[in-house]
């Protein structure tokens, strides 16, 4: 076996079919938690910290990786109610999102493969592409001057130079939920190394404090970064699977995470 198999939320992945997690992340504790979870508080990462949304947990794993599981070749990382599939599956498409395939509760065990602990390949979750654009789609569901602030930030830390600006602010395809997807380990620390730096965004002027749904600004703008690295550099180091949600209804909705306090 060589894939550490990871699942990140403030809520519990289905309670029967919790075998399939080496370790659970998670920023609170919740009922009905795995045996093996690890609480990493939005707080490690400042008074802020909770705007990263699953990035915070996802940086506190990309720098604990080698002592957490130091002979895993790849690490599989799925959300409480998402993860990817390499196969195509025939199954229910959302209804505000088709490039979701919905998975009722009790039908998780059938995708047992998705969670092999043998894995030979990255595998990224679903490109999709947006006609107005990765930009426009920023614009209209959260706050474009966040998604501007953060690019001028990534070109003067000279993480983007004023080409890959221009390309990054064009670019018509997203992988939505890409944290979610089968990481090579090596692959996994460099990407997330780089998010890292990119995150101290959230310790400049430039960065808003945004409340509700919004309050995960940091967290929508790594994601653009992340598919953006993804579908630019590591799109060929692998392959690219299907978005998968667990869900007894066929609308992805949105959700709040709970905060401590």
């Amino acid at each position: 076996m060589n894939t550490f198999n990871v699942c990140l939320g403030h809520l519990p992945f289905p309670r029967q079919y919790t075998h399939f997690i080496d370790l659970a992340i998670a920023p609170v504790v919740f009922e009905g938690a795995p045996r093996h979870t690890a609480i990493v508080p939005d707080e490690l990462f400042g008074r802020h910290g909770h705007s990263l949304s699953e990035y915070a947990q996802l940086i506190w794993l990309r720098n604990h990786i080698s002592g957490l599981a130091p002979d895993a070749q790849y690490v599989n990382i799925f959300h409480y109610r998402r993860f990817v599939s390499r196969e195509p599956v025939d199954g229910p498409k959302s209804t505000n999102n088709a490039w979701v395939t919905m998975v009722r509760e009790d039908e998780v065990g059938a995708y047992a493969a998705c969670f092999e602990r043998q894995n030979h390949a990255n595998c990224f979750n679903t490109p999709v592409h947006f006609p107005e654009g990765v930009l426009g789609q920023y614009a209209s569901a959260h706050v474009l001057e966040d998604m501007l602030n953060f690019v001028k930030y990534l070109m003067e830390i000279e993480m983007l130079d004023s080409r890959q600006a221009v390309r990054f602010l064009r670019y018509e395809h997203l992988v939505p939920a890409c944290s979610v997807g089968i990481y090579e380990v090596g692959i996994f620390r460099k990407l997330f190394a780089y998010l890292e730096r990119a995150a101290e965004f959230l310790n400049t002027p430039y960065f808003i404090v945004r409340e509700n749904y919004q309050r995960r600004v940091m967290g929508f703008l790594l994601e653009r970064l992340h598919s953006f690295l993804i579908l630019e550099q590591l799109g060929h180091h692998g392959r690219f699977g299907h978005n998968m949600m667990i869900s007894d209804s066929l609308e992805v909705t949105r959700t709040i995470r709970r905060v401590n306090g």
